[in-house]
């Protein structure tokens, strides 16, 4: 549809007047001095300073607005009365990701959604109280029980707000954001066995838990050029129970020690575990008996026997030789790496 738009031009001529110089002297001849006095500008009159006063414009009378209602969303669904031919906007407490209308009362109504959540609605024809379902961007779903009418005054608008979400923002806007606040609550997901201080924690006369795994499962995964340097002895290990090392599976695994290593004065032990069972089964360390201080698997889970994959090698730590651990009881203070 193509709007015409008419364009009125304004001309002001200038029109200059040359009219004869009615100017004569005795002898039928204009003198020099009647010329210059007939042709000389009329002297312009001076404006007068006083501004004239302009009385203000009368108030123009308008009709009341309709006021906002607030409404608090607890649940519940929110009636909405609407009147035809009249636009009425509703304020969501958050963004609206997607909005569910009836097609007959869709084709009865004009929606505008801005990405604010704001709903403008416009009811078009009459139509009964319809469940209208909004989700917002958060997930959270918000009922409306909307219905037109042709008779009756035009409501305001209104503004639903969302308890959760305030007390959100609120708790958010009370909460310090600084470096101190986010260095404490890394350090509070940091293992205890690598805590400054603390039992276990790597120095540099002594390796840490994961260094001493590491040591051990490079001996199985790689050259021997892979295998970090420590100051690590050779220490003799017997074969175990499978049955009474294991709280569970023990049936399905066998388990056989393949070497241990004394550094410092831990003792770390490679084991080699095959899964001869039909089903998968992941590493769990709450399944080890003994005082162990450490456990890692070169695998997270043993795959079913004959997949190939039904094999791996395990890494303990522990205070004693690996043989004498067993008959100490459960693990105190276990820490794993997977």
């Amino acid at each position: 549809m193509k709007t015409q738009v008419s364009r009125l031009r304004l001309a002001l001529p200038v029109v200059l007047a040359l009219g004869p110089l009615a100017v004569q002297a005795g002898n039928g001849t204009a003198s020099a001095d009647a010329i210059a006095a007939a042709v000389a500008p009329t002297p312009a009159v001076a404006p007068d300073p006083t501004p004239a006063s302009i009385s203000p414009a009368p108030p123009v009378a308008t009709p009341d607005a309709p006021s906002d209602s607030r409404v608090t969303w607890q649940g519940d669904p929110i009636p909405i009365a609407l009147k035809v031919g009249t636009e009425r906007r509703i304020d969501f407490p958050e963004p609206i990701a997607e909005i569910q209308v009836p097609r007959e009362v869709e084709q009865r109504s004009r929606l505008v959604l801005t990405p604010a959540g704001h709903l403008h609605w416009t009811a078009q024809a009459p139509f009964a109280s319809t469940r209208i379902l909004a989700t917002s961007v958060s997930g959270s779903l918000y009922q409306l029980d909307v219905s037109a009418r042709a008779d009756g005054e035009a409501e305001g608008r209104i503004v639903l707000t969302d308890p959760v979400l305030e007390a959100a923002a609120l708790a958010k806007a009370h909460t310090p954001d600084d470096r101190a606040q986010r260095e404490q609550v890394a350090t509070q997901l940091i293992p205890d066995f690598l805590k400054r201080g603390a039992a276990g924690a790597p120095s540099p006369d002594r390796p840490g838990y994961v260094a001493l795994a590491r040591f051990a499962l490079a001996h199985f995964t790689g050259p021997e050029r892979l295998i970090p340097a420590l100051d690590a002895t050779r220490v003799a290990v017997r074969p175990i129970d499978t049955q009474a090392w294991l709280r569970v599976q023990a049936h399905t695994l066998t388990i056989r020690p393949l070497a241990q290593w004394k550094v410092g004065d831990r003792y770390v032990t490679a084991l080699g575990v095959v899964n001869r069972g039909p089903a998968e089964v992941p590493f769990d360390p709450r399944a080890l008996r003994g005082d162990l201080r450490f456990a890692a698997a070169l695998h997270p889970a043993l795959g079913p026997a004959g997949s190939g994959h039904n094999g791996s090698v395990w890494a303990v730590v522990s205070d004693q030789p690996f043989n004498r651990v067993l008959d100490h009881g459960p693990a105190s203070a276990l820490s794993v790496a997977h």
